[in-house]
């Protein structure tokens, strides 16, 4: 199982300072984004020098969706009334997930968990949110526990209800 992550997950990490730390733990546990997330980070303003430096170190895999393929039909359909580029990103990580259920998609973005409820259908966990992330890469001993913190507190996301009895114990 490869984590694919969402945009939102990477600008997390980003935020809070954590990349270094994602890309060590991904050496560990395979994590994979889709090209257009890629694409979308390397051209926005505030992470493009940062992330393009960061990108080629972060032993994340970077996969394409090749035209005509599953991933490709998937990603066209659930791309019709998309009037902007916002959001193609996620559309990319979960079409690659509903083609392969080898990935488990990653997100924290309301939008992208309802698509990816939706279209996420085979057996196996397909679907986790970022403090599942988190404590997934914590309990592998990739990624250190102070720095799960800082990414979910830089995220302003909602605590789950488990995480401090878990960073307690």
């Amino acid at each position: 199982m490869t984590f694919l992550l969402d945009t939102n997950v990477l600008s997390d990490f980003f935020q809070a300072r954590r990349h270094i730390e994602l890309a060590t733990a991904a050496r560990t546990v395979p994590c994979a984004i889709a090209d257009v997330v890629r694409d979308e980070l390397a051209a926005d303003s505030q992470r493009r020098k940062a992330f393009s430096a960061w990108l080629p170190t972060s032993n994340l895999d970077v996969v394409p969706i090749l035209v005509g393929s599953a991933a490709d039909r998937v990603q066209l359909s659930i791309e019709i009334g998309l009037t902007t580029p916002r959001g193609k990103g996620e559309r990319a990580a979960i079409a690659l997930a509903a083609a392969d259920p080898s990935f488990t998609f990653v997100a924290m973005d309301k939008g992208a968990l309802w698509i990816a409820l939706r279209e996420l259908w085979t057996p196996g966990e397909r679907l986790i949110g970022l403090p599942v992330f988190l404590r997934r890469l914590v309990d592998a001993g990739a990624l250190e526990g102070n720095a799960a913190d800082d990414v979910m507190a830089g995220s302003r996301h909602v605590m789950p209800t488990w995480w401090a009895a878990w960073r307690a114990g």
